[in-house]
């Protein structure tokens, strides 16, 4: 399953927020499909196992390629109610918790 939903306001941003990581662009220039993240600074994060264990949760998150910086992307195409947000949220900070990450 593919994280994908409509618009900046919904996609994660807010709740992704909460958890500590940072939008890598404003919210006021930010574009509604394709939200980039900061990756945590903690050593303990490493995007493949990261990814390996958030798609084994049902969701897919894509590796940050365009920037000089660790970077993470969450795409914001389709339609995804606001509970899906939220699993897809709360898989990202399952698996932080899981790797041990607490330098975000």
């Amino acid at each position: 399953e593919i994280v994908l939903v409509t618009g900046v306001q919904t996609c994660a941003l807010p709740i992704l927020a909460e958890l500590g990581l940072r939008s890598f662009l404003p919210a006021a220039i930010q574009a509604p499909i394709i939200v980039t993240f900061h990756a945590p600074k903690d050593p303990r994060y490493q995007f493949k196992a990261f990814y390996e264990r958030v798609k084994a949760k049902g969701f897919i998150l894509y590796p940050g390629k365009l920037t000089q910086v660790d970077t993470f992307r969450v795409g914001c195409i389709g339609h995804v109610n606001a509970a899906e947000m939220r699993a897809a949220v709360a898989a990202v900070a399952q698996v932080l918790q899981e790797m041990q990450v607490l330098d975000i």
